[in-house]
């Protein structure tokens, strides 16, 4: 699903600067995480853990991914 459409569907309202910093974070995430299949499982909860932490308020993407890191990796 793309990011729009996940962004969508979580109900999350971004501004366009935030939506780019958004998407920044779910690529350097997915790069670290060593996430090849954007369509995978995986990539969906990359993508659906960036959102959660933008929509706490941190809108950093290098903040973003490291979160997501920590969580996913336990």
């Amino acid at each position: 699903m793309p990011m729009q459409g996940l962004l969508d569907a979580e109900g999350a309202v971004f501004h366009p600067e935030d939506i780019k910093a958004i998407a920044a974070a779910f690529d350097t995430a997915l790069e670290r995480l060593k996430v090849t299949d954007r369509k995978s499982a995986m990539a969906h909860l990359v993508a659906k853990t960036v959102i959660q932490i933008a929509k706490g308020g941190e809108r950093d993407p290098e903040r973003v991914s490291e979160k997501v890191i920590r969580l996913l990796r336990g």
